[in-house]
């Protein structure tokens, strides 16, 4: 009873110092972009992650430049995740204790000042492969300790009715620029070199920093209640997690995606350069139209809300991810990679959006930061399956590594889908009786 009621002083808190919103439409999939905090709160995650995802395109074509390794290029990618395995169940019992805010704009100058250090680095003509693998695990640590803050600030800023509208935008941010940012580095690096591409994603990420302090986020409550450890906090995220079915299977069924499919971007500079043959401007032209179908695809699940069941949405997009990259995969064709590799960017960011919409919606704010931190947990899997594209590659080729792999994913879909509704008991919710 206790954390209902503080709860509902949280919500009535939230609701209170929400920015105005003049003439909002409740129906209307956007009508949360007319509060102001939030556009401003959506404008500087956007801003911050395309710089960041535009560096990890540019740091794998320069891996591949100083190793022609696909293993090392996933590497790339493995050191930058890699953390997240061991420090996003810290962030998030962070970002239940600590200004959340605060802990985003910490993390964006830390971001920021390694951008700049390997772009020194690569500007005076030393660049190592250790440099990059260094830097990403930097970046890495940053990002896992910060992002469960991120994603639950949203609370604070925006309307209780416009929780759920907020939080699958919000993650449009950053499922969007993991294809856009890429996209841009993919079309700058032939055209300024990687060293100046590499500048670009600095001013991209600058203007975040002005955007995070502008923000005046409601305090949440868990600032004040979260008592105990560390780690009994993280220990109450976990629980609270696993003894919900609807949240356990959905951290399942994104566990799937991030182990199979998730991983196609780490071997797209393999593709364009020893597959198609189109070198590093074919590959700004692929991400590109992966870029376009993201973008697509972020928007769709907003405008579709909840006419559809997410578990229908999830299967449908998994499947249609795992079939469109099987297609690419054994694709000659470099027309027919574009369609191929823009639908493959629609399903898997359609899928990851529905996926973190649900999470955060089913979670009560006291403790959506820990419940958020399981969710990157889950994504800080990814490694292993980059990973395993990479060494597939090496030994069987991409086009075999990665056909094979997306079709393992199609079917663990199917698995996780049945037993979500054999073993889901209808109605099931989070409760508040866990902290």
């Amino acid at each position: 009873m206790l954390h209902r009621h503080r709860t509902t002083q949280v919500a009535d808190r939230t609701k209170s110092n929400a920015r105005p919103v003049r003439h909002l439409r409740r129906d209307h999939p956007l009508g949360v972009l007319r509060n102001s905090q939030y556009r401003r709160y959506w404008a500087a995650g956007f801003a911050t992650f395309t710089g960041f995802n535009m560096q990890m395109l540019i740091r794998g074509w320069m891996m591949y430049e100083l190793t022609q390794s696909p293993l090392m290029v996933t590497m790339v990618t493995a050191a930058m995740m890699m953390p997240m395995l061991f420090l996003s169940l810290v962030g998030g019992a962070l970002a239940d204790r600590v200004d959340r805010k605060k802990i985003t704009m910490v993390s964006d100058v830390s971001l920021l000042g390694s951008f700049i250090a390997l772009f020194v680095i690569s500007a005076v003509g030393i660049m190592a492969p250790w440099h990059i693998i260094i830097i990403s695990v930097i970046n890495g640590i940053a990002f896992s300790l910060s992002v469960s803050a991120r994603q639950a600030m949203i609370s604070g800023l925006v309307h209780r009715e416009q929780l759920r509208t907020a939080v699958g935008l919000s993650s449009t941010t950053y499922n969007s620029a993991q294809i856009i940012g890429p996209a841009i580095g993919g079309v700058m690096l032939p055209l300024l070199g990687a060293t100046w591409a590499l500048a670009a994603s600095v001013v991209v990420v600058v203007p975040a920093l002005y955007l995070y302090a502008s923000l005046r986020p409601a305090q949440h409550h868990s600032v004040n209640d979260a008592k105990g450890s560390i780690v009994g906090n993280m220990r109450a995220g976990l629980a609270f997690t696993y003894k919900n079915s609807s949240l356990r299977f959905l951290m399942l069924s994104a566990m799937v995606m991030i182990l199979t499919v998730g991983p196609f971007q780490s071997l797209m500079p393999v593709f364009s350069e020893d597959v198609l043959d189109v070198g590093a401007g074919g590959l700004g032209v692929l991400m590109l139209a992966a870029g376009v179908g993201a973008l697509i695809g972020s928007i769709g699940v907003v405008a579709i809300g909840e006419k559809v069941g997410h578990q229908k949405l999830e299967l449908i997009y998994g499947f249609l991810a795992a079939a469109s990259l099987s297609a690419f995969a054994v694709s000659p064709w470099f027309v027919m990679s574009i369609v191929l590799v823009s639908v493959t960017a629609f399903a898997t960011t359609s899928f990851m959006v529905v996926n973190m919409t649900v999470v955060q919606v089913m979670s009560p704010d006291y403790i959506r930061g820990r419940v958020v931190s399981v969710r990157f947990l889950v994504i800080g899997l990814m490694p292993f399956g980059a990973l395993a594209m990479g060494a597939g590659a090496e030994a069987y080729g991409a086009q075999t590594a990665v056909a094979v792999i997306a079709g393992v994913g199609a079917a663990g879909f199917a698995v996780v889908q049945i037993a979500s509704r054999l073993f889901t008991p209808k109605n099931s919710q989070p409760t508040h009786s866990d902290q």
